[in-house]
Parts: C-alpha cells; structure tokens; sequence
C-alpha cells in the first residue's frame, strides 16, 4: 500500500518536473515526503512545490469530483452539515482533550491545542518469541491546522472545500505527519526549501 502511494506520488512528480523547476526560483512553498524503510535499506525522498500540488489537484476529476470539492455524501455514515455543527461546536470548547482510548494494542489521543489539532497513535510492540526483540511497535503523529479544517468545511451542502484546504495549508510550515515503526520512518512536511534537510533532522 505505502509503496503504491509512493509510486504515484513518484509519477506525479515527474510529470511536473518542469513547473517544479520554475518554482524553485519563486521562494514558494514545498510539500516534501520521506521514506526510508530498514529492510530494503531503500529511501525515497519526493518534493513538490504546493503551488504545483494545487495545480494538479485541480486538473484530477477523478481526485476531486467538481471545481476543488470533494463529496462527502449520506453514505460515508455522517452528513456534512452534522460535521460543520460539530466543529462549531469544538471551536467554542478550545483546548482539549477530544478522544482518548488505551487497549492492549494501541493507545489513541486526539487533542484540540492552539490552533492544531494532533492526532497521537502508539502501537504497542508484541513480545518477542524464543527471547527475540519486541516487534510491531509503531508511532502516528499528525498535526492538522484549525484553518485547514476550517477551510475544508467551508464548502456547501455535502461538499468539502479541497480547493480552499489546499491553499490553506500553502501557508503551513512543518512537520504534518511522521509515521514510525519497526520496518520504516515516514515524514511529510511543508517548508521553503526545494530539498530536504539531511538525513537525522
């Protein structure tokens, strides 16, 4: 699954090698993906100016149903105006603690802080058989900006506003998710440089 997606992201930039060139000359803002992955000793780094991922974006039906707006609709469980309600209602809650589950496997916390909303996934690595290491351990973060979702809901009737979310999150800076576990380390983040930092930062 996670080298599909790398593959298309991959092929996306590719094909606009050009525009990406242009726009390294403009100070714009990069989205920048990091994949290394021990097993393989295999790493991949991709990295797309926003002004180009909005672009495409655009020119994607298939991605995005209608002039930016994705479809949300009855049958994904919640209607749109339901999610507007409940995110008004979240606004004026402020800081807090909004989900918080602790099993055997995982423990899962979703907080409102500031003008982030984290998401906060570890999941506990099972013992090791015959004295061996612990295995499956793995660690989400993800950090989403209040106007991003902000932006997203400001769509009409049962659409979501990709369009606006995209040009919200051209004026985020950092880390949005870093995934890491036994077998690899995942970091997409935003920043104004048209390559990554080295490797360890």
């Amino acid at each position: 699954m996670r080298k599909s997606i790398l593959a298309g992201v991959g092929l996306v930039a590719l094909s606009v090698l050009p525009a990406a060139k242009a726009a390294a000359q403009t100070g714009t803002a990069w989205l920048h993906v990091r994949v290394e992955e021990a097993k393989e000793a295999s790493k991949v780094a991709v990295n797309i100016p926003m002004t180009v991922v909005e672009a495409v974006l655009k020119a994607s039906p298939e991605m995005i149903e209608k002039h930016g707006k994705i479809h949300l609709g009855d049958h994904h469980g919640m209607k749109m105006a339901d999610l507007r309600k409940a995110w008004k209602a979240l606004a004026e809650v402020g800081d807090a603690e909004l989900v918080t589950v602790e099993s055997e496997d995982e423990n899962v916390r979703v907080l409102r802080r500031g003008d982030l909303v984290q998401v906060f996934v570890d999941k506990k690595a099972k013992p090791g058989k015959d004295g061996k290491a612990a295995k499956g351990g793995e660690e989400v973060r993800v950090e989403v900006p209040v106007s991003l979702v902000d932006a997203f809901l400001s769509g009409e009737g049962e659409e979501g506003n990709m369009e606006a979310a995209v040009a919200e999150l051209q004026k985020r800076r950092g880390d949005i998710v870093r995934v890491k576990d036994d077998d690899s380390n995942v970091r997409i983040w935003i920043d104004e440089q048209a390559a990554p930092p080295p490797a360890g930062r």
